[in-house]
């Protein structure tokens, strides 16, 4: 279930890109102590600087410290909607 979550941030990875931290090519999100960074092909999981795991499109490799987060996380992001807002004069 986490690689579909996954796959939905990847297609969405451009609009994510305006509104989340950039670290060159990676997105970043802080959520002290743990630390996303969404990278085109691969989101991992970092606890004070400590790696964690790794989802990407087919596999699922994370510690049981992040897990429940890592999903919470996951779930937020590939339920993200964008929308084009017209303002009405």
């Amino acid at each position: 279930m986490l690689t579909e979550y996954a796959a939905k941030i990847f297609s969405s990875f451009e609009s994510l890109g305006r509104i989340l931290e950039r670290d060159g090519e990676d997105l970043v999100i802080y959520d002290d102590p743990l630390k996303v960074v969404i990278k085109k092909e691969r989101i991992e999981f970092y606890v004070n600087e400590e790696f964690h795991g790794f989802v990407d499109k087919r596999v699922e490799n994370l510690s049981e410290e992040v897990k429940f987060e890592a999903e919470m996380w996951l779930k937020a992001l590939a339920n993200l909607q964008f929308k084009r807002f017209s303002l009405r004069r």
